[in-house]
């Protein structure tokens, strides 16, 4: 008879930011189903989903709730606030976190593993390529927390190093849908773009208030962004004068065989790099569980970073370093209601998240240099 290994989630599927949640816990429980029907396992996941509703003290409770219950596995939070919320619970428990969205770096947790991207292979790329494209004048606007705060900051510094100029960086938050003043300012000044990384309900009234004025004045104004997926579509609905821009390691293009499999055997759902990131990180669970017949988070661990795993992101590498992980990165364009690849890196780009190590070469102009690291460290 086979084992039942409980696993928790831990993922809001109701408030600002539900449609991302949801997503990512469609990517769970479509994992979870495949992990189950596979003969070769000798055990079963089962899954315990807690729901914080976007309550950030909800998820420490939740947490705790999930390993007092002997749970040593969570997979999930969306927010860098979210996860920095339970990593002290992590630490006091010996729980692992299964962290599979983009964040802004500077963090290094015993606790976490770190499977979505970091700047160097999401933000970096994108700005390289808007430099090229659109100009070297950008408009930074941000929920006002950790991940709009860094994003930015990295932002300011990259345009810095490729002699760009910052309009202006606007925070608001979460959950504001009052943007008039600064799109009024945006549509006046007309910046060559604007990096968003505003968050849930705040990002699609911004889009779709800017989208109404610009198409007013017959602007077509591109706006960036590392976190807008196919989960999202439906809520932002149809845009006439923007241009959406985001990256991320997976798009439905990227690998449409995967993608139309995925539908034929769990229905219609949109498949973004949330899904897939919370889809692989239960695969990797269930692989190194399997392999190494523990689970310990330290066993577990240990295995992924000497065992390098082919995913439908590519072959990823967990490093014993930092606990963050490879990733591919593909910048997308929406056009029609669909994401369309517009360039994709040659190959997957080994984690930095303290930016120690990446080369701004390609943005730089003579006689500049790249800015010094800043570490903040969590253990």
């Amino acid at each position: 008879m086979r084992r039942t290994i409980d696993v928790g989630i831990l993922l809001s599927t109701n408030g600002t930011y539900r449609c991302i949640g949801r997503n990512a816990l469609a990517g769970a429980a479509h994992a979870v189903a495949e992990i189950n029907a596979n003969v070769d396992y000798e055990f079963a996941v089962q899954v315990i989903h807690i729901n914080p509703q976007g309550y950030l003290y909800r998820y420490s409770e939740g947490s705790v709730q999930l390993m007092q219950a002997g749970i040593r596995h969570i997979f999930g939070t969306t927010t860098s606030a979210s996860r920095k919320e339970i990593i002290p619970d992590l630490e006091q428990n010996g729980g692992l976190l299964w962290y599979a969205c983009p964040y802004e770096g500077f963090e290094s947790s015993e606790n976490v593993l770190y499977l979505g991207g970091c700047p160097n292979q999401t933000l970096i790329p994108l700005l390289r390529y808007a430099l090229q494209a659109f100009g070297s004048c950008a408009a930074l606007i941000g929920s006002n927390y950790i991940w709009g705060w860094e994003s930015n900051r990295v932002a300011r510094e990259v345009l810095e190093v490729a002699g760009g100029t910052v309009l202006l960086e606007k925070y608001v938050s979460l959950g504001t849908a009052r943007f008039s003043e600064l799109i009024q300012t945006l549509i006046t000044e007309k910046p060559a773009f604007v990096l968003n990384n505003l968050v849930g309900e705040s990002s699609y009234v911004f889009l779709q208030q800017l989208d109404i004025a610009c198409h007013a004045i017959g602007l077509n104004l591109p706006v960036l962004s590392c976190n807008l997926t196919e989960a999202e579509l439906p809520e932002l609905g149809a845009m006439r004068s923007l241009r959406l821009l985001s990256c991320g390691p997976f798009f439905e293009d990227v690998d449409r065989t995967f993608s139309q499999r995925q539908r034929r055997l769990h229905g219609p759902h949109p498949l973004s790099h949330f899904y897939t990131g919370m889809y692989v990180a239960l695969h990797l669970f269930a692989k190194a569980l399997s392999r190494c017949g523990s689970e310990d988070p330290a066993r577990i661990c240990n295995y992924l970073y000497e065992h390098p795993q082919n995913t439908v992101l590519g072959k990823l590498n967990i490093s014993a370093r930092n606990n963050h992980c490879s990733q591919p990165c593909h910048i997308a364009e929406l056009r029609e209601g669909r994401f369309v690849i517009l360039r994709s890196e040659a190959c997957s780009l080994p984690a930095d998240p303290y930016l120690t190590a990446t080369d701004l070469s390609k943005v730089h102009h003579l006689g500049a240099h790249a800015p010094a690291p800043r570490l903040r460290i969590v253990k």
